[in-house]
């Protein structure tokens, strides 16, 4: 026995030992390192971080004007050599950053010109957003799958939409599109604690579209717009779509993966329904008079969120084979006011 009862080592264990104690230095070293490498950027964003960044991901754009709303808010113009504009708008809003990212393809451009912007441009555009928001490694994930999803579906060609909960943020991305002439791409990066206020202000811009168009939107009960469906039950004429735009005050229920979407769905072209030809959910809208079926465009919402009353869109389609669908897009939180 040694003299201070240290149990012997054989050389096996010694040699375990030493692995484990090298992989743990390892770790804590990458784990430093990688805390080191990331740089918070502050809201909201100066001239020197958007350059500085643009420099490091080797994009060839310029900032051609900045505009100061306040002291909290700044919002840039870039172009590229192909006269491609990008805007960057990245501000707090009650201690939380919002971050947003559009561009605009004009109609000069050729069709060879649009596809490489999509095919090897965009792609590093959206490296952007983890940069200067956080959250990369999550952000990233997520806007490779909006990538890969609108080219390999060539998606873009005729718009495209998509919402997804990444953490506590919820990522918005809408392709505009008019057989390449005049693309537009939104991204918008919001925190749970302001997405209530985002889509009432969402609400209330659809309501202001739907007006200047002579669209009428009716609150409305389910059991109501189950007698409009009677009404409008007629063969609709020379018309492909006929549509009716309706509130509901409910929730939505049994919420779950579309299996199939009907085809005067999947071939929609709309100013108030969202281009997504796979991407819709299956539920029952449920009010205090009755439940219908319904397809829900994509929403970052989960289903919890979506199981407390809401001031819910909602389109009924008839087709010209008399197939009858209601769409329903989530909107903000009901409230008595």
């Amino acid at each position: 026995m040694n003299k201070y009862n240290i149990p012997k080592l054989n050389k096996k264990t010694y040699w375990l030992l030493f692995v484990v104690i090298v992989s743990l230095i390892c770790i804590i070293l990458f784990i430093l390192k990688s805390k080191e490498s990331v740089k918070e950027y502050q809201f909201p964003l100066q001239t020197e971080d958007i350059e500085s960044v643009l420099s490091e991901q080797n994009i060839d754009w310029y900032i051609t004007d900045k505009g100061v709303v306040n002291e909290s808010r700044n919002i840039y113009t870039l172009k590229n050599d192909e006269n491609i504009t990008m805007g960057v708008d990245a501000w707090i809003k009650d201690n939380h950053k919002i971050f947003n990212m559009s561009w605009f393809l004009s109609s000069n451009l050729t069709n060879d010109q649009v596809k490489d912007f999509f095919s090897n441009e965009l792609s590093k555009h959206l490296e952007l957003p983890g940069i200067f928001y956080g959250n990369k490694r999550g952000l990233d994930k997520a806007l490779n799958e909006v990538l890969s999803y609108c080219l390999d579906e060539n998606n873009y060609e005729n718009g495209m939409y998509w919402n997804k909960r990444v953490g506590n943020d919820h990522l918005k991305i809408q392709i505009s599109s008019g057989n390449y002439q005049n693309h537009s791409i939104s991204l918008i990066i919001i925190p749970n604690e302001e997405y209530e206020n985002y889509l009432k202000t969402s609400d209330n811009i659809w309501k202001e579209a739907a007006s200047s168009e002579n669209i009428e939107i009716i609150e409305s009960t389910v059991a109501e717009i189950k007698e409009a469906a009677k009404e409008y039950a007629a063969p609709v004429n020379d018309m492909d779509i006929f549509s009716k735009h309706f509130v509901v005050h409910g929730s939505l229920e049994e919420i779950k993966e579309n299996k199939k979407v009907p085809e005067p769905l999947i071939n929609i072209k709309s100013n108030f329904l969202k281009p997504n030809k796979d991407k819709y959910m299956n539920a029952k809208l449920v009010d205090d008079t009755g439940s219908i079926d319904v397809f829900v465009e994509m929403t970052s919402l989960n289903n919890k969120e979506l199981s407390i009353k809401r001031n819910h869109n909602v389109v009924m389609l008839f087709s010209n084979n008399n197939e009858l669908i209601y769409v329903v897009r989530p909107g903000a939180l009901y409230s008595e006011e």
